[in-house]
């Protein structure tokens, strides 16, 4: 599908992770966004399009993974994110691999990636090689209210914290569209499973871009491409799944648990994905912002080692 001169590439298996759907500005300057959409839809891209610049919305694999196919353009990142260019390390750093698994295990990670013959995790792209590859160079970075003028396409940075820290969308104004990136409204719900990731910030962000005056919601993973009207209807339903996990998560609190014991539940990804070490921490993470937002309303008490009913 083409906004204007935009063209929506949609990801591998329909866009779902460790995929997205990828945008191509062919205008004066062309651009591609978030260049994740698979191998070998980007290499033909690659082949059949001189492109100027990448444009990284964050840090995350599904979202810079093919960034090395695209040797000969600019890279951009967010102004926060730009130190995983930097230092690789800061990757998992970013992630909460460091937090969860302790400093010795980014040591190990780095090995794992270096290798394009490393075992691969089951479901997370944790040992993947591109890692290494797309986050090799850098040629700059933007921020949040920036104005790209790609020739007849003006292209808007919104900074839109909460999935991550340097998370942005990309507005643009001329064509009545937004790229909504991982605001996606994907079955699994809102992910904010990384240390700089936040709960309230993600609500925020959501409905911040619904307000938008676009008639193209273009979102990073699965559904491709709503309207005004389909957006605003399912994001009701998207944030819903934020109050469904904290009502998982109380009524798993029976008896008094530790964040540990909650997180080996898996009641956010599912107990048969936590085998991902990445996954694992992930549940660990999110579940952890479910517990503190529970606490800090007064739903839950914590003791200084486990969580139960306030009052309870």
């Amino acid at each position: 599908m083409e906004i204007g001169r935009i063209r929506i590439i949609q990801g591998e298996r329909g866009g779902r992770f460790p995929f997205c759907n990828t945008l191509l500005i062919d205008d004066r300057v062309k651009v591609i966004v978030d260049p994740g959409a698979g191998l070998e839809r980007l290499s033909e891209v690659r082949k059949s399009v001189p492109v100027d610049m990448v444009v990284n919305t964050h840090y995350h694999f599904d979202h810079i993974a093919y960034n090395y196919l695209f040797d000969e353009s600019e890279i951009y990142i967010n102004q926060f994110e730009s130190d995983c260019f930097i230092n690789t390390e800061e990757v998992a750093r970013r992630n909460g691999m460091a937090q969860i698994y302790g400093e010795e295990w980014l040591k190990d990670w780095l090995e794992r990636i270096s290798r394009k013959d490393t075992p691969q995790s089951p479901y997370s792209p944790q040992n993947r090689h591109e890692w290494l590859l797309s986050t090799a160079r850098l040629t700059g970075t933007y921020r949040w209210g920036q104005v790209f003028h790609l020739g007849g396409t003006r292209m808007e940075v919104v900074g839109t914290p909460g999935h991550c820290q340097g998370f942005s969308c990309l507005y643009f104004p001329g064509e009545g569209a937004v790229y909504t990136g991982d605001i996606d409204l994907t079955g699994f719900g809102p992910w904010y499973g990384a240390p700089d990731s936040d709960i309230d910030q993600f609500i925020e962000s959501s409905r911040k871009i619904a307000g938008l005056d676009a008639d193209y919601f273009i979102t990073g993973h699965e559904a491709g491409v709503l309207s005004r009207k389909e957006f605003r209807a399912g994001l009701d339903a998207y944030l819903e799944k934020i109050a469904g996990r904290d009502r998982r998560i109380a009524s798993a609190l029976e008896i008094p648990l530790t964040l540990k014991e909650i997180a080996e539940l898996g009641l956010i990804y599912g107990k048969q994905f936590l085998v991902d070490q990445w996954v694992r921490a992930w549940e660990e993470l999110m579940v952890a912002k479910h517990l503190e937002r529970m606490v800090n309303r007064g739903d839950l008490a914590f003791d200084g080692e486990k969580y139960s009913h306030a009052g309870g």
